[in-house]
């Protein structure tokens, strides 16, 4: 507010507590979409507002009135000074709350504006120095704000991870280049830990000055696994009830006995030792006259069962199930416990790549259950004093001594709307309760209409950059208080790289330019479009026609 007047405009026509239209000083510098602007409420308060809307108008030229004949008229009689004395610019703007009551006293957060702004208060821009007190007092560097390049925004730590978030774009608007941002802040300035699951294999080559990044490749352990998560991973259906029995049974007995003769239980011989099971079981029906089989049940005892002839089916099914699964993936197939793998203070990318999504979902099931049981145990047994048993989880799984960030991309495909799986219930689980023993969570997604209702519900801070389908803007708006109509036409204007940021983590909604990773942090990472022409047209000028290749042939 300096200068004989400063101001871009005075409160015109009709205002109320969270809306003002003015018109605009044509002396002063236009001001643009998305910036911060202060005004004078009937009390004195000094108000936040936030420039939503700008049009230009003429008195001589209104809509409507008149023919193009007319207007042509219009345009040559009338001198360019006298059209230009006609033209104004009108302005509306949001209130978002009092910045600075009459005394004088700042609130670091605008509280709401209990009284209507009053006609002909001139307004003027927000003091830079008020912004950087609002909106660069956290943790975590993400950007600067589109309409204030000179402000950067920061998000704190504690209340993006706690409370969980969400990144949601359509392809190709910088939702990669978002958690390479997010992530190298978390792990330079808070010494976070965070574990990417990573189905595209993005981010196995995440990297900037000083990173600290542990790459994991995914691999499945079958005798680590719960049933409902082998029956997952096998691709057996929800309603093979029969199936699913039989795996039960073969799962338990193959377990009890290779503890009993002292063997590893996990990998490709487990599976072995499964599909060696069913077949004795199959033979025991077509070369027994009693047709009884013997498996361990839930309580390690053994039991005796007589095959049905309906039950040979799903016997045979179930070892072609096995056999399909090591045909096809038997890559995966370790005795590597995923879980140990993760290292505290590090980003810890477990690439999922080339895994069908029934092995995706399995492994991210593993995964959280994990990371929340482990840390839960590992609490429990510090807060009892119990050493021996922190010690034995420590050993196991070091990075549950600290708070973890799990990011989960694509999470459209791990929690489906309308659907359940094993991956599902662990992330509804950590969205509910991660959050009082240390777990945070991140989702990322193209396809937010795709996502479970009550995960993205939870997810208490988004970042949301440009979102096209008015479906998804619209299910994106209903999962979360913070947005409101006018946002969303903010959402669809947005460019390459530029957010919307809203909820616990910011002090109020602002439009961002995210960071460069690439070129302002110097980092480099996957998930960039192929340049497919780039690499057509490489080497072109090398080519020679197939007679020059056949005369250069040596005799």
């Amino acid at each position: 507010m300096e200068g004989p007047d400063a101001s871009v405009g005075i409160v015109f026509g009709e205002s109320s507590t969270d809306h003002f239209t003015f018109i605009v000083n044509p002396r002063n510098e236009l001001p643009r979409f998305g910036e911060f602007l202060v005004v004078k409420n009937r009390e004195g308060d000094e108000v936040l507002a936030l420039l939503k809307s700008i049009r230009n108008l003429n008195w001589l030229m209104e809509a409507g009135r008149g023919s193009y004949d007319y207007v042509e008229k219009t345009v040559n009689v009338f001198s360019r000074g006298i059209l230009d004395k006609s033209e104004e610019i009108l302005a509306t703007a949001k209130v978002l709350g009092v910045l600075r009551t009459r005394d004088g006293e700042f609130l670091p957060k605008p509280a709401p504006n209990r009284v209507p702004i009053k006609p002909g208060e001139k307004v003027y821009l927000a003091r830079d120095e008020d912004l950087e007190r609002i909106f660069a007092n956290g943790h975590l560097r993400v950007g600067k704000l589109i309409a204030r390049g000179n402000i950067e925004v920061r998000l704190d730590a504690n209340r993006l991870v706690s409370r969980h978030f969400a990144v949601l774009a359509v392809t190709g608007a910088g939702k990669s280049n978002t958690i390479a941002v997010l992530t190298k802040e978390l792990v330079d300035n808070v010494n976070a830990t965070v574990v990417i699951l990573d189905p595209h294999g993005e981010y196995q080559r995440l990297s900037w000055p000083g990173a600290k990044v542990n790459p994991i490749k995914a691999t499945i352990d079958p005798g680590r696994i719960r049933l409902s998560e082998l029956a997952t991973l096998l691709g057996i259906a929800e309603n093979a009830s029969l199936q699913r029995r039989f795996l039960g049974l073969v799962y338990r007995t193959v377990k009890e006995e290779m503890r009993r003769d002292g063997k590893v239980v996990g990998g490709l011989p487990f599976l072995e030792a499964m599909e060696d099971k069913i077949e004795e079981w199959i033979r025991v029906y077509e070369n027994t006259d009693d047709k009884v089989i013997y498996y361990y049940n839930e309580k390690g005892m053994e039991t005796p069962r007589k095959i049905q002839a309906r039950d040979l089916d799903s016997l045979i099914r179930l070892k072609d199930y096995i056999g399909e699964l090591k045909a096809n993936f038997g890559e995966f197939i370790s005795p590597v416990d995923v879980l140990g793998e993760i290292r505290p203070g590090m980003v810890n990318v477990i690439d999922l790549s080339g895994m069908e999504e029934e092995q995706m979902i399995t492994l991210a099931s593993f995964v959280l259950r994990g990371i929340l049981k482990n840390r839960i145990e590992y609490l429990k047994a510090v807060r009892t004093n119990d050493r021996l048993t922190a010690r034995e989880i420590l050993e196991a799984y070091p990075a549950v001594k600290k708070p973890i960030l799990v990011i989960v991309e694509e999470a459209h495909i791990f929690a489906p709307r309308g659907e359940k799986n094993p991956a599902t219930l662990w992330l509804g689980k950590i969205a509910r309760e991660g959050r009082k023993f240390g777990v945070g969570l991140g989702i990322v997604s193209q396809r937010p209409k795709k996502l479970d209702d009550d995960i993205l519900s939870q997810t208490n801070t988004k970042i949301i950059l440009k979102l096209v389908e008015p479906n998804d803007q619209r299910y994106v708006q209903q999962a979360s208080e913070q947005i409101s109509e006018d946002l969303l036409s903010d959402i669809a204007s947005l460019g390459v790289g530029e957010a919307v940021i809203v909820g616990y983590a910011i002090t109020i909604p602002a439009m961002v330019k995210i960071y460069n990773f690439e070129k302002d942090f110097n980092g480099h990472y996957g998930g960039r479009d192929i340049d497919i022409v780039g690499e057509w047209l490489e080497g072109k000028e090398e080519e020679v026609s197939e007679e020059e290749a056949i005369a250069s042939l040596p005799l």
